[in-house]
């Protein structure tokens, strides 16, 4: 993996800098694929579409800041970096509650994004089950009840004549425990390179499993 520019860009909401790294190369050695249709790749870092800002904790579409400028530290071609944009705050991709307590606002921002929000925010949600800790013991009765609104809301936005979008929709069934509607969303016909994670799906709904897995 080769590292590229850092990127400041100015908040939409306080005004103030933040940051971001890019990726100049990479591989997808050592990517794990996940039943929810997410690639975590440590060679290959994806940057998130949506950030939180490290000065006001605002979420907001990356896309919408201004753009500041750019440096490379790496290299024979570094050169000195403005102290203000060293000091400027990393953005991070916010968590399961931050995108939830923001779905509306982010939405309002891009309403053809709506899917893409959605999405992100059962990706998040999903992270719990990819690291270490597997055991959700500090969900509330309103996030799991939030959690699973904003997973049938997902269901609603996702276009069934796609294939991909048909295999994501047997997913989240699968994970609200809805098992024979899984089920049957997996009987259609689909293009053979997706056999692999159909029969995988399959397996789980005949299990009743509704927990993330590994393809």
């Amino acid at each position: 993996m080769t590292p590229g520019p850092t990127y400041v860009i100015r908040c939409p909401l306080c005004e103030q800098l933040g940051r971001y790294s890019s990726i100049a190369s990479g591989n997808t050695f050592g990517a794990v694929y996940y039943t929810d249709g997410k690639r975590v790749a440590p060679m290959l870092p994806d940057t998130p579409s949506v950030v939180r800002c490290g000065h006001c904790s605002g979420v907001f579409w990356l896309e919408s800041a201004a753009d500041v400028g750019e440096y490379s530290p790496w290299g024979r071609d570094a050169k000195p970096i403005d102290p203000t944009w060293a000091a400027a705050l990393c953005l991070v991709e916010p968590d399961e509650r931050q995108y939830l307590a923001n779905l509306e606002q982010l939405m309002t921002a891009q309403p053809k994004s709506a899917r893409d929000v959605r999405l992100f925010t059962w990706w998040r949600g999903n992270d719990r089950q990819r690291g270490e800790r597997l055991i959700d013991d500090d969900a509330t009765a309103e996030l799991i009840s939030t959690r699973h609104d904003n997973m049938r809301a997902l269901i609603d936005l996702l276009d069934t004549a796609e294939p991909v979008d048909q295999l994501m929709r047997a997913e989240v069934l699968r994970q609200l425990g809805e098992f024979e509607l899984a089920t049957k969303a997996l009987t259609r016909h689909f293009p053979a390179e997706f056999d692999t994670a159909i029969s995988r799906l399959l397996y789980l709904c005949a299990r009743r499993d509704s927990a993330l897995q590994k393809l």
